[in-house]
């Protein structure tokens, strides 16, 4: 079960919403008091397709390709948008069908562009009718299409929930409109009743993927205009969700952040982010929505897992929570959703693994620190399935099945090894840039400029004497510039192109000021260091403090370590840059 932007529960949080989180989001609780908590676990990568792309298949975007997340600047067909190619990287799909596992996925995708398109547009068909109501034709066009089989998976529906349309919110169509995940869990109790019903001995696997919370990112003033003029959206929020959620001294500390002393591109990103989304006017009512988000999926996942309950399976099955990236909900400065950054509230997600297998795992916690990469080994691990041997076979089909760089944690889970003998370091890494694009045009028409670099970001999180240290370098990427290579090189450099306004019109024609900039030079690196145990917040760089060097030196090695170790770069050709 995965939910998509939900953080871990911040330092800050007040003891109503923590109240709030215990009696009403019933399912994560009882997965919780029925489960092993993961209270460090981290995300590979942002946003969306970065992060599901390296938690589906066990590795990092600088091997899977999948680097941006398509809207802003960007539309899925944009030329620096890389999907996951069938048969390069296998996924955890591809895994457990060649082990011979049946292999389902329900809800948002998000690896590659699998959507039926109209022919002639760019246009995804929908399932679903002007109300938001199942189209059953069009569903099972999707369903004989079988979109996702070649990444291992069948029974998916699109198109995918993405963009501002109300139709494909999670729950925030207007009155009388029916959002997408109450759809996709209509779609997963009717396929856990069927494979119930057909009693086939052969096990499987179902990917239950819904969108909230998400519905946050549709938040802001258009968005907002357009709900109470239009009835378009419901932000509607109810009694349960508390009016005190944050602890106010603590959280204005990082609300009201300068950020002089963090790397560029965050002030950068917190200055632009109106012009290529929305204004946000962010406040309690913005806040309170998150968590009614988080409250509206939870009641979603709760008729799967009642479902899976009532089912003949429920006592050999292991149910896994997680999201695929937080949210920074106007922390930092005033920083919003998940980019340019590797903040607790961005990267920090939750992880429970739950299961009538292991009672001994009951309302237990673990301390140590995992990632996105460890998910797909662990599963492996706790299905017995050889992860080495059914990668050599993947060898055949797929030219990028290289081995899989994280943790087996299932040792951990069946009581047979401790976390101490677990524990590495973790990393996690960002190309993703939502400012830069095709469509580089604010809301009214008018250019606008890419966040600056270095906004490209690699982490490493250690502990180390028994704290917790996060270290990342921001660098200026030269893959992703205009035309990429080694600077320095011929003919490589990084062209931008800035309309500065519109001339006179001349029958049909208009003359059009541009600004170009020629970059031959990567943007110097800039560095952040924090100690997570003594400062959660992140408040203070350490990074460049004197009294800190030998901690960052040590810090720059383990770092140096994790790039080696984790981010592989394919074996089938070249990536300019890389």
């Amino acid at each position: 079960m995965t939910v998509d932007e939900q953080r871990y529960p911040t330092v800050y949080e007040s003891d109503e919403l923590t109240a709030f989180r215990k009696n009403y989001l019933t399912t994560q609780e009882t997965l919780r008091q029925q489960g092993l908590s993961f209270q460090r676990h981290y995300a590979a990568s942002v946003a969306c397709a970065p992060s599901r792309a390296s938690l589906y298949t066990g590795h990092y975007p600088s091997l899977h390709g999948v680097t941006n997340t398509d809207g802003a600047a960007k539309a899925s067909n944009d030329p620096t948008m890389w999907w996951l190619e069938a048969n390069t990287v296998p996924t955890l799909g591809n895994y457990f069908k060649t082990a011979g596992y049946r292999t389902f996925w329900k809800g948002k995708w998000h690896l590659s562009h699998a959507d039926l398109l109209v022919p002639g547009t760019n246009s995804s068909l929908p399932s679903y009718t002007s109300t938001g109501e199942p189209d059953e034709v069009n569903e099972d066009l999707y369903l004989e299409a079988s979109r996702l089989a070649d990444y291992g998976f069948t029974g998916w529906i699109g198109p995918e929930p993405h963009g501002s349309n109300p139709l494909n919110s999670a729950s925030s169509a207007g009155a009388g409109l029916r959002s997408r995940d109450q759809g996709f869990a209509d779609q997963l109790v009717a396929l856990i009743q069927q494979l119930d019903a057909e009693q086939d001995p052969n096990p499987w696997l179902i990917v239950s993927s819904f969108l909230n919370p998400h519905d946050i990112a549709l938040w802001g003033f258009f968005s907002n205009l357009s709900a109470t003029a239009q009835q378009t959206y419901d932000f509607s929020v109810g009694d349960e969700v508390p009016f005190k959620l944050f602890i106010k001294t603590l959280f204005n500390q990082t609300h009201k952040e300068d950020l002089s002393t963090k790397p560029s591109c965050q002030l950068s990103y917190r200055n632009s982010y109106r012009k290529f989304f929305q204004p946000i006017f962010a406040g309690l009512p913005y806040y309170r929505f998150y968590y009614q988000a988080h409250l509206n999926v939870d009641r979603q996942l709760a008729r799967v897992y009642q479902a899976l309950m009532d089912s003949s399976f429920f006592d050999n099955t292991i149910v896994v929570f997680t999201s695929d990236h937080g949210d920074l909900l106007d922390t930092h400065g005033g920083l919003h959703q998940k980019w340019y950054g590797a903040y607790e509230e961005a990267i920090h997600v939750p992880l429970i693994i739950s299961s009538p297998l292991f009672p001994e795992n009951n309302g237990k916690t673990a301390d140590m620190l995992t990632s996105h990469v460890d998910l797909l080994p662990t599963l492996l691990g706790l299905a017995g399935v050889d992860a080495e041997a059914t990668r050599t076979q993947l060898t055949a089909t797929h030219t990028e099945a290289q081995p899989l760089v994280g943790k087996d944690l299932s040792a951990l889970i069946r009581g047979e090894a401790t976390t101490g003998t677990l524990e590495t370091p973790i990393f996690f890494m960002s190309d993703d840039d939502p400012s830069r694009g095709q469509n580089q045009n604010n809301f009214i028409g008018l250019a606008y400029n890419s966040v600056i670099q270095p906004n490209h970001i690699e982490t490493v999180v250690a502990r180390i004497k028994g704290k917790v240290w996060k270290y990342s370098r921001y660098f200026d990427n030269p893959q992703f510039w205009s035309s990429p290579g080694t600077p320095g090189d011929s003919g490589v450099q990084d062209e931008t192109i800035k309309e500065l306004g519109t001339g006179q019109d001349n029958e049909g024609t208009s003359t059009v000021r541009c600004q170009k900039t020629v970059k031959l030079t990567p943007a110097a690196d800039e560095y952040e260091m924090y100690n997570i145990s003594d400062d959660p917040m992140e408040l203070t760089n350490l990074a460049g403090v004197a009294a800190y060097a030998a901690q960052q030196k040590k810090l720059e090695s383990l770092l140096q370590q994790q790039l080696q170790q984790k981010r592989l770069t394919p074996n089938s050709g070249t990536v300019p840059g890389q």
